[in-house]
């Protein structure tokens, strides 16, 4: 019987809280990005990223067609089912400095909150299946012919947003770690099955990226309801544009080149801050497990591959920040979950020790440095020309001198 964790449940209320206020914010003034993700549908034929939007127009009936209440409503339960479930994988841990620290990091849960124009997107629903993925892998009865619907639904994830196919080595990773030799034919079809079955869908998107007509019927389709610049701006405008154009009809090959060297110091710099707590829990962790399905040479090589394999994504679009953000959220779930099951462990070196020993003393005050840390620095998403590295407290300070 494990003891409430009433941080937790503190922590991920507020959250919750933020999280509906942005979405309410989101609805009632028809956000272009944040409200018009979510409602591409298949009201001209299928299409990409067109699954969940047809989900919230077919449940828009129930209010007489009112888009607003139905994307208020669905997206609301989606977010705290994130966030309880969230809560459910992290209850059994015995918290120490280093799990505070992963939590707090500018890319993790306070990533939604903090960067504008973030909020609750689509990768949601990929964070919401790896937790449940991982849950049943933990789970004592968990037998590989049960991973089966995993396998199978990953494939559908796509239909939510295409961009899940390069994170696609995340579901492997685990069976590398957990698998026992006797697993090993079992394991190897399913890891083929889901490239296999995955690969035939992205191809199917391929094919249905979208046209002008699918454009001009989805925004119609939302009568009163449609975001703003429907049909010229936004994930709906986008559905008619090629991988390598912008919505200015520019062309994003090599965008990156473009920008100047003190973007790129400030991103990297973002990028490596924000990952402080991923650097130090691998510094400082042991591995136990010595059966492993493959060589550990070649599982390290596939935890590297798992990142290269997303670089064609940062090269066609410009989300750079969100794209880190979810390697973050899923490499952070992968420890986790290999704590649990006491594939690793946290070494107790003196260093361990001491700063545990000092944070235990003064929890209060070390949370506060930890939210200071997780919300100091701010950088947009994306990662294009002149975008800069800005302390947001400065931001904050600049933007009511503006105003007031």
């Amino acid at each position: 019987m494990y003891k409430k964790n009433y941080f937790l449940i503190s922590f991920f209320t507020v959250l919750s809280i933020f999280s509906l206020v942005k979405i309410y914010d989101n609805s009632v003034n028809l956000d272009t990005f944040e409200y018009g993700e979510w409602l591409i549908n298949y009201q001209h034929g299928f299409v990409r990223r067109g699954i969940f939007g047809e989900a919230i127009y077919l449940f828009s009936y129930l209010f007489n067609n009112n888009i607003q209440i139905s994307f208020f409503t669905i997206v609301s339960l989606v977010s705290l089912s994130y966030y309880y479930l969230n809560y459910i994988f992290l209850k059994k841990i015995k918290f120490n400095f280093f799990f505070y620290f992963l939590i707090f990091s500018p890319l993790f849960y306070i990533f939604f909150i903090i960067i504008s124009k973030v909020g609750v997107r689509k990768e949601i629903i990929l964070y919401i299946f790896y937790i449940l993925y991982l849950l049943n892998l933990n789970s004592k009865v968990c037998k590989f012919q049960k991973n089966w619907k995993f396998i199978f639904i990953y494939p559908i994830l796509l239909l939510n947003h295409e961009g899940a196919f390069f994170y696609l080595f995340y579901l492997i990773l685990p069976l590398l770690f957990i698998a026992k030799k006797g697993d090993s034919k079992l394991v190897i079809l399913q890891i083929f099955t889901l490239i296999i079955f995955s690969t035939f869908v992205m191809i199917l998107l391929y094919f249905n990226k979208g046209t002008n007509e699918h454009v001009l019927n989805i925004c119609q389709s939302l009568g009163n309801y449609t975001p703003t610049k429907c049909e010229w701006w936004g994930p709906i405008a986008a559905l008619n544009k090629n991988l390598l154009e912008n919505l200015n009809n520019e062309s994003l090959s090599f965008f990156y080149l473009t920008v100047s060297y003190k973007t790129w110091i400030g991103f990297i710099f973002y990028i490596l801050f924000s990952s402080l707590p991923i650097i130090f829990f691998v510094k400082l962790v042991k591995i136990n497990k010595k059966n492993f399905i493959i060589g550990k040479k070649i599982i390290f090589s596939f935890c590297a591959f798992t990142f290269i394999a997303t670089l064609p994504l940062f090269h066609i679009a410009e989300d750079w920040s969100r794209w880190f953000s979810i390697h973050f959220h899923l490499t952070a779930y992968f420890l986790i979950f290999l704590y649990y099951t006491k594939t690793i462990s946290l070494e107790k070196s003196l260093f361990f020790n001491k700063i545990s020993f000092y944070f235990m003393r003064k929890k209060i005050i070390f949370i506060f440095i930890l939210l200071f840390y997780s919300t100091f620095f701010h950088h947009q998403h994306f990662f294009i020309k002149d975008v800069k590295l800005e302390i947001t407290y400065y931001k904050i300070y600049s933007k009511i001198i503006e105003k007031f």
